[in-house]
């Protein structure tokens, strides 16, 4: 899944600049002045475009988790074997980690910098994509596949995949690919009669 190369809008620029500055220095310590530089837009020109510093860490949080949630659908649609059902949710999951890695990070650590109405929309997006790996985990118990539904297991399973966000390198030696086969095989390990 290569990262978009089209065009991008001026707000667009500005959450991709943002999700950069909020994933090495936390959403906290960078201010709406660091920001507006760092997309070279003074201050009304900024505000023109965003509400808020909330409002970026919002969109970032909530666009990145709703493309898993898309994409994880898509797996049901697409995969009806559990065990390759649970592989492609695997690889979908390392692929947007490492072409987002950035905006990923900002959703998994600064999700509860928001408040109110939009903490629990993306809440309920990460309940969302996390309620599509137990459905795939409960299939392949109904089909005789995996062991019975664990909530413990699926939470360390999908951990290991999110807290990926950290080390990863998607250019390193062991990019997004090999690490997705490597925690693939580790998964179906664990789930496996």
């Amino acid at each position: 899944m290569p990262k978009p190369t089209m065009q991008q809008t001026q707000l667009e620029r500005i959450l991709a600049i943002a999700a950069k500055l909020f994933a090495e220095r936390g959403y906290h310590a960078v201010g709406m002045t660091e920001l507006g530089d760092a997309v070279g837009l003074g201050r009304g020109a900024l505000y023109h475009h965003i509400k808020s510093k909330e409002d970026v860490l919002y969109n970032i949080t909530r666009q990145y988790i709703f493309v898993l949630v898309e994409l994880g659908n898509k797996a049901f649609e697409e995969e009806t074997d559990p065990k390759l059902r649970v592989q492609l949710l695997g690889r979908q999951l390392m692929e947007t980690i490492a072409v987002y890695q950035a905006e990923l990070t900002v959703c998994f650590r600064e999700i509860y910098s928001l408040t109110g109405s939009r903490k629990e929309e993306v809440l309920k997006l990460h309940g969302e994509y996390e309620h599509i790996w137990r459905r795939a985990l409960i299939d392949g118990e109904k089909k005789g596949v995996f062991r019975p539904f664990n909530a413990v297991r699926l939470k360390g399973l999908l951990g290991m995949f999110f807290y990926s966000y950290i080390w990863m390198k998607p250019n390193g030696a062991q990019g997004p690919e090999t690490i997705s086969k490597i925690f693939n095989d580790v998964v179906l390990k664990a789930l496996e009669k």
